[in-house]
Parts: structure tokens; sequence; C-alpha cells
């Protein structure tokens, strides 16, 4: 049988592998939109959009948050690339 150690070791690298995983993906869909003449910035907006859009956000004080970092994030973006 496993131990709680080995389970946690093996959850972690479960964890990280998955996370490597979407850093691919998006670096992918970033250098795609990157191709379509999409900015960072547009993909900061589209985010911030999406998360409005999603019901079972709707009512997350976190996920508000996360949102407003989303669009703040994109505002300064804009101010920088205006300069």
């Amino acid at each position: 049988m496993i131990d709680s150690e080995q389970k946690i070791s093996i959850l972690t690298a479960l964890r990280d592998s998955r996370r490597e995983g979407l850093i691919n993906f998006i670096e992918d869909l970033i250098e795609l939109l990157h191709q379509e003449g999409y900015s960072f910035q547009d993909l900061l907006e589209a985010l911030a959009g999406w998360g409005y859009r999603q019901q079972s956000l709707a009512h997350d004080t976190i996920a508000d948050d996360v949102i407003r970092h989303l669009e703040d994030a994109a505002s300064q973006l804009h101010r920088l690339t205006r300069n």
C-alpha cells in the first residue's frame, strides 16, 4: 500500500506535470494569437470577459478579485504600449 508521504509525492508530481502541460499550451496559444494580430492585452481582456460570463464564478469573491487583477493588468499593458 501507498503511505501518505508517497501519495503526496505522487500527487505533487502529477500536479507539476499538469501545470507544465498547461504552460506549454498557453505558450502555443499566445504564439498563435500573436500570429493572428492579437496581443497579450487582448488575451487578458478576453479572460476577464470570460470570467464574468461564468455563472459558477458570479458569486465568488476570489474570482471577482482575479478578474479585477486581469483587467488591471490589461490596462497597465495598454498604458505601457502607448508610450
